[in-house]
């Protein structure tokens, strides 16, 4: 079967990937980077200036209570220098493991001639398909406010030359908190502007707080804000102008344009696609975030490959009925979505325990928590939020326990890595108790 795919990020790579080595003729094709938003532009780069972000905490941190004697500085231009410098590498070694599998590799801008069936490549390379998935991604969402163009994206945030002395971040979301964490950890005073509520996707007002007096620091955050206009320097609100460097963190839009005019697309510019990533024409496919949902890295791979393995025959549904997410701060802030999440149970919150990542902020009570939703009647954990440096790992085997059938009272035989500063397991046993 002639497979062609569209877009090199996780969604389309892996299942080109699989396709190849099931025996099909596979061409992947990419615009820009292989790798897509993930690595290039959003989460690789988050990833890496908060890893920058927390050695700066924890050695203001060991300063302060003494146990070091220096005060740290950064170079952004340098940090920027080798991000770019790691994701060249990272470039290397993912496209030599694509076409090592078989698939085509394709560098240039296609369109699509869906009567036809053929995608063309730089208006001259023809690459005819008997099957068609789109896995085109996302870009920055520019609101509809004056000014908006002067303002950066995450597009943009290795283009600084220097960490902004101010910083305005518009936005509510887990990409504005996170950018929130990086900048104030490299010495920015922070305003962030909600249209709403503050990382509103948590839906807990406790972790809300937990969040902006602990873990986000020279950082002041506005609810309800009208964004009037955006100025060189400057954000004009309902409450009044707030200086600085302006960074739109405003979601993302689909970029469906390469088949808007013969697929359904919805209001929102997403492609409507059936339980098995079939789109409104039969021999087309979409996967990641082009589709909207929930927007995630393993996610846009799930769908990918449900899409990919139903063009070659078979019946796959992605399964979103547990998503274990993380909010990247100085402690990963992990929680759930998903049609199975709900919180009709039983709150029960330990605090966070010393050790990796916590235990010299032990001290001044700075150690994280989780909360775990239970059924009191069927022992089944509903839902998890947790507050801690090793949540973003301990969640998603508590998401695979939990697919697996196991109760909050069956965790006897569920061993931790001593020590550790995750509290979800121990939770369970700690349910028992009033079971």
């Amino acid at each position: 079967m002639k497979i062609v795919i569209i877009g090199a990020g996780p969604a389309g790579r892996f299942a080109a990937m699989y396709a190849a080595e099931n025996g099909n003729d596979v061409t992947l094709i990419e615009k820009k980077h292989i790798g897509g938003k993930c690595l290039n532009q959003a989460c690789m780069v988050v990833c890496a200036l908060s890893d920058v972000a927390r050695h700066i905490r924890d050695a203001e941190n060991f300063n302060k209570i003494g146990v070091l004697d220096f005060e740290p500085k950064i170079n952004y231009e340098i940090i920027s220098k080798h991000i770019k410098e790691t994701q060249k590498k990272i470039h290397k070694i993912i496209t030599k493991e694509t076409v090592n599998t078989g698939v085509e590799f394709v560098h240039g801008n296609a369109t699509v001639n869906a009567e036809e069936k053929i995608v063309i490549v730089d208006e001259d390379d023809e690459y005819p398909y008997d099957k068609l998935l789109i896995c085109t991604g996302s870009s920055p969402n520019i609101p509809k406010i004056k000014g908006a163009e002067k303002a950066m994206t995450y597009k943009d945030t290795l283009k600084l030359k220097e960490v902004p002395e101010k910083l305005v971040i518009i936005g509510g979301g887990s990409t504005a908190a996170e950018y929130a964490g990086i900048y104030s950890s490299m010495g920015s005073q922070v305003d962030v502007l909600c249209r709403t509520q503050f990382l509103k996707i948590l839906n807990d007002t406790e972790a809300e707080e937990y969040i902006v007096s602990k873990l986000l620091k020279n950082t002041m955050i506005h609810e309800n804000v009208i964004i009037k206009e955006i100025t060189d320097t400057s954000v004009i609100t309902n409450y009044g102008e707030i200086e600085g460097t302006v960074l739109l963190a405003t979601g993302v839009k689909a970029n469906s344009e390469i088949v808007k005019d013969f697929v359904e697309i919805d209001e929102k510019g997403h492609i409507i696609v059936d339980e098995y990533m079939q789109t409104s024409n039969k021999d087309i496919y979409a996967a990641g975030d082009v589709i909207g949902g929930i927007l995630s890295t393993p996610v846009s791979r799930m769908e990918g490959m449900a899409a990919i393995k139903n063009i070659m025959g078979n019946q796959i549904k992605p399964d979103y009925s547990l998503i274990p997410m993380t909010v990247t701060l100085p402690y990963d802030v992990s929680y759930l979505l998903g049609t199975d999440v709900s919180d009709n149970g039983k709150d029960i919150k330990l605090p966070g325990a010393a050790g990796p990542g916590s235990f010299w902020y032990t001290l001044e009570g700075n150690n994280g928590y989780t909360k775990e939703n239970i059924d009191l009647e069927s022992n089944e954990i509903n839902n998890i939020l947790s507050i801690a440096p090793s949540s973003n790992i301990a969640l998603p085997y508590m998401v695979k326990a939990k697919k697996d059938g196991k109760k909050a009272d069956e965790f006897d035989n569920f061993l931790e890595i001593h020590p550790s500063t995750d509290g979800i397991s121990k939770l369970t046993e700690y349910y028992k108790r009033y079971m």
